[in-house]
């Protein structure tokens, strides 16, 4: 399971094991005609992640691989199994967990219309960073990424590779323990992939 979608832990962390899950599953409710019927999108997950690893997902569309994602950062409730994520637990430390962790979605997550600095200010000022930590932890980031000269264009006028890595500097702004990418290079070129798993690692 899992194609191009990766799990990034970075070594500033006191818990030496990131990830641990056990039997993690989800299961659906879906219609078929008139007939209601299970789907069974995760049939039990186990895993452990320690400091400092880079772990990836691989499988074809449909196989799961989202939706352990969506598990793993508290966007998804498992319909079974258990975790801890960051030192927290899952079920019981939703908010501690989030606090811990960058996600970068696979559709993105960044306003059309707002100004690519703001967006990483205002998504820093959510973990409670001051406005001037914000701004100077983002330009880095911005220099690192080869988004240099993008700081006040709106991401509407960005090509889709420009959005996919002010994406990837909105999960990282926070400066978080681990960071859950999913399928993080698509539309970016060769180099600009590289690059990314440069920094990323």
């Amino acid at each position: 399971m899992i194609s191009d979608s990766r799990y990034i832990a970075n070594s500033d962390t006191k818990e030496s094991q990131l990830i641990h899950a056990r039997g993690l599953a989800r299961t659906f409710d879906t219609k078929r005609g008139r007939e209601r019927v299970e789907v069974n999108a995760v049939g039990g997950v186990d895993i452990d992640v320690e400091e400092g690893e880079i772990v990836g997902f691989l499988g074809p569309n449909g196989a799961g691989k989202t939706t352990t994602l969506r598990m793993l950062t508290t966007l998804l409730k498992p319909t079974r199994g258990t975790a801890t994520v960051a030192g927290h637990d899952l079920a019981r430390e939703p908010i501690k967990v989030r606090k811990s962790i960058g996600y970068v979605s696979q559709s993105g997550s960044t306003e059309s219309n707002a100004r690519a600095g703001e967006e990483i200010v205002d998504h820093a000022l959510l973990y409670g960073i001051s406005s001037k930590q914000a701004e100077r932890r983002g330009r880095e980031l911005f220099e690192q990424l080869e988004l240099d000269g993008m700081w006040a264009r709106q991401p509407k006028t960005m090509s889709g590779g420009q959005r996919r890595r002010l994406d990837i500097a909105m999960g990282l702004v926070h400066d978080p323990k681990l960071v859950f990418l999913d399928e993080p290079t698509t539309g970016l070129d060769p180099q600009a992939r590289a690059n990314l798993w440069t920094h990323s690692s």
